[in-house]
C-alpha cells in the first residue's frame, strides 16, 4: 500500500521566510537598544520636564509664597512641582523598590558620578527615574558676565535615567569621564538636564553634540507669510543649531546661550569637548549681538 507525502510550495516557504525575517529584525531592535530607544526616551522624558516645568510655572502659585508665582526656592518643593505634572509610577509599583520621596535629604550635587537609588526621588510610569541636584536644598545660581553686566539665574539639574532599572545605569564609560565624547563611544542611559527659573529646560552633556540622542534645529525668521513661525534649518546638533542661532553671543532673553556647562566640576561626567563653533547664520537674519533678543532660536524636535 503507497502513502502519499505533501511537501510544502515554494509560497509557502517564502511566506515562513519572510515571518522569520520580521522576527529576527524585531529581536535586533530589542536586543540593541542604544540607538533605537534612548534617542525616543531622550526627548521624551525633555519634553515631560520642559512641560511641567511650564505648566506649573504659569498656572499656580509658589510653593514658597502663595501670593506670587516664582521659581520654587527649596529643591523639595521643585521634585513636587515636578510631580504635580508629570506621570508618575503608582506608590503600589514602587512600593518595596526604592520608595522615592521628595526629599531634600535625597538630594545629589551637581557633580554627581554615582545615582544611588535610595537617592531616587521621582519614577515615571514608564520606568523613568529622577534624581535632583541642588545647592543644600536651595536651588543654584548662575552667575555670568554678559557683555559687562552681571547675569543671575536660580536652576535646578535633573538627573534620568533613560532605561529605568536595566543597566548599566552610568553616565560614563571609563574613569576618564565623557571628555572628548564623540559617536563612536557607546550611549550612556544617564543623562542630565538643567531646570532655569525662565522656565527653560537645557541639555547637558553627549546629547549636546551626539545626534543617536536628539536633533535640533535653528528657527530662522519668516520670509514667507506662509511660514509664521519662521523657516528651519537642517537637523543638526543641540550644539551647532546654537552657534548657528547666535553665535558667540549670551543673553539672558535665551537661557540656552548661557554657560551652564561650566558649572558642573572640571572631572564630570557630562562634561563634553565641544568641536570648532560654526558661525552665527546672519544670511538667514540671526545676530550675534549681546543682551539682544535674537530674531532665530533653538527648537528640539521629536524623532519621525
Amino acid at each position: 500500500m503507497s502513502r502519499k507525502f505533501e511537501a510544502l510550495t515554494l509560497a509557502e516557504i517564502m511566506i515562513t521566510l519572510l515571518i522569520i525575517s520580521i522576527l529576527c529584525l524585531f529581536a535586533l531592535s530589542t536586543i540593541k537598544p542604544y540607538d533605537k530607544t534612548y534617542k525616543w526616551l531622550y526627548v521624551r522624558i525633555y519634553h515631560s520636564i520642559e512641560t511641567a516645568v511650564y505648566n506649573s510655572m504659569m498656572t499656580r502659585n509658589s510653593q514658597d509664597d502663595p501670593n506670587m508665582y516664582g521659581f520654587p526656592n527649596s529643591s523639595t518643593n521643585f521634585c513636587n512641582m515636578l510631580k504635580e505634572y508629570m506621570n508618575t509610577a503608582s506608590e503600589d509599583v514602587i512600593e518595596g523598590e526604592v520608595n522615592p520621596k521628595c526629599e531634600a535629604s535625597r538630594d545629589l550635587d551637581i557633580g554627581a558620578f554615582e545615582f544611588p537609588e535610595d537617592k531616587i526621588q521621582l519614577v515615571l510610569s514608564n520606568g523613568i527615574r529622577l534624581w535632583i541636584a541642588s545647592d543644600g536644598g536651595a536651588p543654584y545660581q548662575l552667575n555670568e558676565t554678559v557683555d559687562g553686566s552681571p547675569v543671575n539665574m536660580k536652576y535646578y539639574v535633573v538627573f534620568a535615567d533613560l532605561n529605568g532599572s536595566r543597566g548599566p545605569n552610568l553616565a560614563q564609560w571609563d574613569a576618564a569621564g565623557n571628555i572628548g565624547w564623540n559617536e563612536d563611544y557607546k550611549m550612556v542611559d544617564i543623562v542630565a538636564f538643567v531646570v532655569t527659573e525662565a522656565s527653560v529646560v537645557i541639555p547637558i552633556g553627549p546629547p549636546e553634540i551626539d545626534t543617536r540622542y536628539m536633533q535640533a534645529f535653528a528657527i530662522y525668521p519668516p520670509d514667507d507669510e506662509n511660514f509664521p513661525e519662521g523657516t528651519k534649518s537642517t537637523a543638526h546638533t543641540y550644539y551647532w543649531a546654537k552657534n548657528d542661532a547666535w553665535g558667540s553671543s549670551k543673553s539672558i532673553a535665551e537661557p540656552m546661550s548661557l554657560n551652564f556647562a561650566g558649572e558642573f566640576p572640571a572631572n564630570s561626567p557630562f562634561l563634553v569637548t565641544y568641536p570648532p563653533a560654526n558661525n552665527v547664520n546672519e544670511t538667514a537674519g540671526c545676530s550675534e549681538d549681546n543682551n539682544l533678543v535674537s530674531q532665530c532660536y533653538v527648537k528640539i524636535e521629536d524623532y519621525n
